[in-house]
């Protein structure tokens, strides 16, 4: 049931209020306190919230877009470097600890013994998946920060391009970075297999993070 305005002005004398409804006093921007409308509270029966007056409409109707600070943010498409930096690396350990965590929950399964008991069976549990766990979400930490930073990189040098050539690029490059330690001939594998990877995602995962996440850029 909804709550109705009464049509007549409250400060005009003849006007009484509805015992059945409440009714709050608004005040007006003129100074003082006074009866500009009427707003119907809910009730029982519940009732909504009704703003007749346009500056209380105003006031109390806010917008539910996005707001920015400044005017270029509207149009930004896209993350900035900063944020592809933190997403990547972010969601990079945390993969990497996902897995590792499972590789070390093998590891204690294949190394249990037969009939130790339950606690030292929960200690090399957990140790087993807290060291590989660790390791794994570490390299692939730095190699998700290497391809973000490789990515901004080459999007930079190309005047702000994002394509597939900037994932191709970056992905070579990220090979070639972590293996470079190795020497020149484990830079270049790892130069080719990081290219071939981000080959592969550009195929076969662009057309679904492009669905479910376009402002990835990849």
């Amino acid at each position: 049931m909804s709550c109705a305005i009464p049509a007549s002005d409250p400060r005009d004398s003849t006007w009484q209020p509805d015992p059945a409804r409440r009714h709050v006093a608004l005040p007006e921007y003129g100074g003082g306190i006074a009866f500009p409308s009427v707003v119907a509270l809910p009730d029982e029966h519940g009732g909504g919230i009704a703003f007749p007056h346009p500056a209380y409409r105003a006031l109390y109707d806010l917008p539910t877009s996005p707001e920015v600070l400044f005017e270029e943010e509207a149009h930004r498409k896209g993350l900035t470097w900063g944020e592809d930096l933190t997403l990547c690396t972010g969601v990079g350990y945390l993969t990497g600890a996902a897995a590792g965590a499972v590789a070390g929950l093998r590891r204690a399964a294949v190394e249990a013994e037969r009939g130790e008991p339950l606690k030292l069976r929960a200690n090399r549990v957990l140790n087993s998946c807290g060291s590989v766990g660790r390791a794994y979400g570490n390299r692939l930490g730095v190699v998700a920060m290497l391809f973000s930073a490789t990515k901004s990189g080459v999007s930079a040098c190309r005047s702000g391009a994002d394509d597939w050539i900037n994932t191709a690029v970056a992905g070579v490059g990220t090979g070639a970075l972590y293996r470079l330690p190795g020497g020149p001939r484990s830079a270049i594998v790892g130069g080719i297999v990081g290219g071939l990877l981000s080959g592969a995602t550009v195929v076969a995962g662009r057309p679904v993070l492009g669905k479910f996440a376009p402002n990835l850029g990849i």
